[in-house]
């Protein structure tokens, strides 16, 4: 029996350009002491497996039972585990074809507890695909890379996300946390997790497309940040967003991960909204993530992302 001090467990945090792997001793990703976190957990192809591995366990003990104890089902040839199995199907789905049934005390007890857990299984697997479909999602686009440009003379840190749902989102907060690798007194090497402080964290519209900004100014932790900065290589930023769909009256939050090798200095966003002067704005979704060299126009005479 494996230990809980030998388990590895591995997280992936995905971006588009990168992944940043996390791995953890000690504990287990399948904790089958906490089955309903783990159906939740499982990806819609790893959970339809899980059940139909479990249907089928089912189905084999029953039908083994029925094998084990001839004559105990009417119909049901001797010989034939395969049709004991079939009938178990049937009995666990509480179909009833009519063609085999129950003949003996033993075969009206086995019938019934594995009617009884049959609708059991059932209830249990409707409520999980329910919970499956109706957990609110976010569907906020990050653009791929962020940037590091020149806005009024001041360095900034830029990165776009978009609202990729048709309806508008509301109270929406971002927050960028940055890890740096640190050395301690002692030699030992630790990351440390700082919050970046925005130009603006909160957004109560976000219809479109949101630039969020953190200015490299001396308070920044990341002042003087450069393309040729050392710290990049060991460098990870996290942006997430949090923020209340009306659509489905419920908050939803959505993160993604960069390294700072991920960061493009010297470039900005291309225009991602149009205007037409009246009251309509269009977002092209499919440029979240364009950059394009710095030109001397000036960034403030862009249509605001937000």
């Amino acid at each position: 029996m494996t230990s809980h001090k030998n388990r590895r467990t591995r997280t992936t945090l995905l971006s588009k350009s990168t992944t940043m792997n996390l791995e953890k001793l000690g504990v287990s990703r399948f904790d089958f002491n906490d089955p309903y976190h783990f159906a939740l957990t499982l990806s819609w192809p790893e959970f339809f497996v899980v059940v139909i591995l479990a249907d089928m366990l089912i189905n084999a003990l029953f039908a083994l039972l029925y094998f084990a104890a001839p004559g105990a089902i009417a119909n049901l040839p001797p010989d034939s585990l395969l049709d004991a199995f079939f009938f178990s199907v049937e009995t666990l789905a509480t179909v009833g074809y009519g063609v085999m049934a129950p003949a003996t005390r033993y075969g009206h007890f086995v019938s019934t507890v594995e009617i009884f857990i049959g609708m059991l299984f059932t209830a249990t697997m409707t409520g999980l695909v329910f919970v499956r479909f109706s957990k609110p999602k976010a569907k906020i686009l990050f653009a791929d890379q962020p940037i590091v440009t020149q806005h009024g003379g001041r360095a900034q840190l830029m990165l776009r996300v978009g609202n990729g749902r048709m309806n508008s989102l509301s109270d929406a907060v971002a927050r960028i946390t940055v890890l740096l690798l640190d050395i301690a007194p002692d030699g030992q090497h630790f990351r440390r997790a700082l919050d970046l402080k925005l130009t603006r964290s909160d957004l109560p519209f976000f219809p479109l497309t949101w630039t969020v900004v953190h200015e490299l100014d001396a308070s920044s932790p990341l002042h003087g940040l450069t393309q040729d900065s050392p710290v990049l290589e060991q460098m990870r930023l996290m942006l997430s967003i949090t923020a209340r769909d009306p659509a489905l009256g419920a908050q939803v939050h959505a993160a993604q991960g960069y390294r700072g090798s991920d960061i493009a200095f010297g470039m900005r966003y291309a225009d991602a909204v149009t205007w037409d002067g009246k009251d309509t704005s269009v977002a092209d979704m499919r440029k979240i993530s364009m950059i394009e060299p710095e030109t001397t126009r000036q960034l403030a005479h862009q249509l605001p992302d937000a």
